[in-house]
């Protein structure tokens, strides 16, 4: 099977990069619907996996157009072609919901314009195309990868701070990358749809950081940062096909084992 990544260097790319054999795409940025069609044609993938997007939540707001066409029009002309696309989304979809998580597939209401372009790219390109598979992606975390940008993440943000802050009122998916990546060749065979895509999780986030303070022995200050949505996502639907998660703290146990970080 041929398959088409793009945003092979980002951060969720450059670990499918590891875990699977891939074709690299090119940037993406710029390009027009007849240059997206003509990349694909040239490449003649069986599927793309499309992880590139702009996520920067504060940047969307400030460049709304560039956000719409990362977010929505990209994605969107990749389906056109006519290859099975499988799209990383987000939790943040989730963001404007009034009732607590966690939150299953038939639930969405953005509270920022990021989740706004992600909700809009889910439903155009199934309408597009049924058979695409959307992935509403937890927040992930890994160690820093070397040759690749590296951005702040839960894990890496815990280890790098003196002082951090996390909500006792908010639940959060966070999840480990690289069982995100390993788990793809999997996706690639599921039908066509919206899934939840990550670790569940019953800690608060501040508790999950105290969590992991204590199994690290991280002299880190960590203080209540008040309330924080829900961001929780049920997996019962991804489940149903054989796809699970470990929980956030088997993933990141998993992660302290895979980078031995754990003193002794």
């Amino acid at each position: 099977m041929r398959i088409l990544l793009t945003g092979p260097t980002g951060f969720v790319g450059a670990r499918i990069m590891d875990a699977l054999p891939v074709i690299p795409a090119p940037s993406l940025r710029g390009m027009e619907e007849s240059q997206v069609r003509q990349m694909v044609g040239e490449l003649e993938p069986d599927v793309i996996i499309h992880t590139a997007a702009l996520s920067d939540i504060g940047q969307c707001r400030e460049m709304p157009d560039e956000s719409y066409h990362a977010n929505v029009e990209l994605p969107l002309w990749l389906v056109r072609t006519g290859v099975r696309t499988v799209i990383f989304s987000s939790d943040q979809v989730y963001s404007g919901l009034p009732e607590p998580g966690p939150y299953t597939e038939r639930q969405a209401k953005p509270a920022n314009l990021y989740a706004e372009h992600k909700l809009e790219m889910e439903q155009r390109t199934l309408d597009a195309a049924p058979e695409t598979v959307l992935l509403r992606a937890a927040w992930m975390y890994d160690m820093p990868r070397y040759g690749c940008r590296n951005r702040g993440n839960f894990l890496v943000n815990m280890l790098r701070q003196e002082e951090i802050a996390f909500s006792s009122t908010q639940l959060r998916s966070v999840t480990y990358v690289r069982e995100v990546a390993a788990k793809m060749e999997k996706v690639l065979h599921l039908p066509g749809g919206v899934y939840n895509f990550g670790s569940e999780n019953t800690l608060s986030m501040l508790d999950t950081a105290r969590w992991l303070a204590e199994t690290l022995r991280l002299r880190i200050r960590i203080r209540d940062a008040g309330p924080r949505h829900d961001l929780a996502m049920d997996t019962g639907k991804l489940k149903s096909f054989g796809l699970s998660f470990s929980s956030v703290q088997e993933g990141l146990m998993q992660c302290i084992r895979d980078y031995s970080l754990m003193e002794g």
